[in-house]
């Protein structure tokens, strides 16, 4: 029956083979092609970006040399009206209809100026031309007064100069421009002086008149500068583009920038990857496929081969079977009785650790009983009922201890093997713990107890003998590890998810390197040095807290106290099913 097993399982594992040798030949071909592809596909989109990135610099050129060549020209066509003589007589003699036709009119119309204003010898204003029409009495506009009448004043200070400095530029050439904001209009203004053409007429330096000339950026300027850059769409932006190689910076006279010439980018590399994707995806997917063809028929001259293999596979994978089931066999054995040999030496460790305990922590409290009766005995006459009743409170007290040393180690041993069991019932939580504080109270008159637990239901589900043994293991502790830190505090907080007890001393405290192992069996912090305990408690108080679905968390500062944390979730201690360990 084996050897039909093994036969056929290896049948099984040949058509396996088989199915895995088509699958790799054909994924490793397939994975090549898509390899090379998306390496050229690779190889065209680093074309195409760099492709862009050219082209998007050069039309930020044109641009820049576009906006350059206004900035340039404006007062070169301020020049034909300016410096000429008909300009320099009419301009003194306020002829305003000449200045009209022949400056307003004219550079409006065939220099496509917003604005031209011209000012006197004392810097009066004494015309003004501004959007196509004709501003009588001349006045500045609530937009541009005082950037235009700064410019004035720049000029005229410019004017001055040659007759205190020879050598000073020709005035014929004196011009300034500046790129300005016109209330939220970005502009280029020229201040040029209107001079005679011919030596005919002379002047005094600075009683020349002063003609200014505004063209809006964001106007014909703009059209002129997207037709000179063959570009659809520039337009002037106050701030960056998404896109910071489509817009050039339009710079101020101080160095700074009042705004930004935009356009949607030209990408001539995309451009062409769209173009060709469709016929690209096309070609790839025929490629894949003739390349699966291709690796299917390399599949069939290999399956001759797998064939003649399979003979000889099948004694041997009748031979490796054989011996490995009985290695597994061995293997197993020996697993058994190293997890027998791990377990005795577990409980000899057990036993050793239980005889250590019980031998120094029984001792103590039968001591005080002893003590406490021979006192008794010794005491046959005159003896008051208090000294009875302070004798027998001795002798309670240590009883109970030694009945919560039993209790600890009995449940740390049902823990450990398995063996309890959560017997869960309605009760009250709030007075299971009151129950504890005031026996705990008894035993320890010097301590005082701050409770606050009006937030716990009155009604819940859980093991009301578990968990008494949790809160008095708690709670003793508390007492037992600050002798000199009377109060007690037990506290309880209650949301929609967790019931939340929290037990606080001022005691010894512990150091942090204790905390991780402190609910380790038999562990005990080095601050409890010379205090009785046994090391059991706490673990039996995680298990008890994990079992009914809980956790418990502890806070401590050496020196400071120390503070366990109970969260007990609703929906368990709402529910009425046991749970078993």
């Amino acid at each position: 029956m084996r050897v039909n097993f093994s036969a056929a399982g290896a049948i099984k594992r040949l058509q396996i083979l088989k199915v895995g040798l088509t699958s790799h030949i054909t994924f490793v071909l397939v994975t090549l092609t898509c390899a090379a592809a998306v390496l050229l596909c690779g190889f065209a989109w680093l074309a195409a970006v760099k492709v862009d990135d050219l082209s998007l610099r050069r039309q930020a050129d044109f641009v820049r040399q576009g906006l350059e060549e206004q900035i340039a020209a404006l007062p070169r066509e301020q020049e034909s009206v300016t410096k000429w003589d008909d300009a320099f007589l009419y301009a003194k003699q306020r002829n305003h209809e000449w200045l009209l036709d022949n400056v307003g009119r004219w550079t409006s119309r065939y220099f496509g100026h917003d604005r031209t204003y011209v000012f006197d010898d004392t810097n009066r204003l004494m015309f003004a031309f501004r959007d196509g029409a004709d501003a009588v009495p001349p006045r500045l506009g609530d937009d541009d007064g005082r950037e235009v009448t700064a410019l004035a004043g720049e000029m005229r200070a410019v004017l001055v100069e040659p007759a205190a400095k020879p050598g000073a530029e020709a005035l014929g050439q004196l011009a300034a421009v500046r790129t300005i904001m016109i209330g939220n209009r970005p502009a280029i203004a020229s201040a040029r002086p209107i001079l005679p053409s011919s030596t005919r007429m002379q002047i005094e330096a600075g009683q020349e008149f002063i003609a200014i000339s505004i063209k809006f950026i964001d106007g014909k300027a703009a059209e002129s500068i997207a037709h000179y850059a063959r570009l659809e769409g520039l337009h002037f932006a106050p701030s960056k583009g998404e896109d910071e190689r489509a817009q050039v910076p339009v710079p101020s006279h101080d160095g700074g920038t009042i705004g930004y010439l935009v356009w949607p980018p030209i990408l001539p590399g995309f451009m062409l990857l769209q173009q060709i994707a469709p016929a690209g995806l096309g070609c790839l997917a025929l490629l894949i496929a003739v390349v699966f063809w291709l690796g299917r028929g390399l599949h069939r001259t290999s399956l001759t081969l797998l064939d003649s293999r399979a003979q000889l596979t099948h004694h041997r994978n009748h031979l490796e079977e054989m011996v490995a089931d009985r290695t597994a066999e061995i293997e197993r054995q020996r697993e058994e009785l190293d997890r027998l040999l791990v377990h005795e030496r577990q409980v000899n460790v057990l036993q050793r650790q239980f005889v250590a305990m019980a031998s120094h922590e029984f001792r103590t409290p039968l001591a005080i009983i002893d003590a406490a009766a021979q006192r008794l005995c010794r005491s046959t006459t005159n003896v008051s009922g208090d000294y009875v009743h302070e004798k027998a409170g001795v002798i309670r007290s240590a009883v109970v201890r030694m009945v919560d040393l039993m209790e600890s180690i009995l449940a740390s041993g049902r823990l450990e093997t398995g063996q309890i069991t959560l017997k869960r019932s309605e009760g009250d939580l709030k007075a299971l713990l009151v129950t504890c504080c005031d026996r705990q109270r008894h035993l320890s008159r010097t301590h005082v107890f701050h409770l606050d637990l009006e937030p716990i239901p009155d009604i819940l589900t859980f093991d009301r003998s578990a968990m008494e043994q949790v809160f008095t293991n708690l709670i003793s502790n508390a007492v037992k590890y600050s002798p000199n830190a009377p109060d007690i505090h037990v506290r309880a907080r209650v949301d929609e998810k967790t019931v939340e007890v929290a037990i606080s001393d001022s005691g010894i405290g512990m150091d942090a390197e204790d905390l991780p192992k402190l609910f380790q069996p038999y562990y005990r912090a080095r601050s409890a040095t010379g205090i009785a305990g046994t090391g059991i408690g706490l673990n039996v108080v995680k298990q008890v807290i994990e079992l009914h679905g809980g956790t418990v968390e502890v806070t401590s500062e050496l020196g400071k106290g120390t503070t366990f944390t109970i969260l007990l979730p609703i929906e368990f201690l709402l529910s009425d099913q046991q749970v078993a360990a």
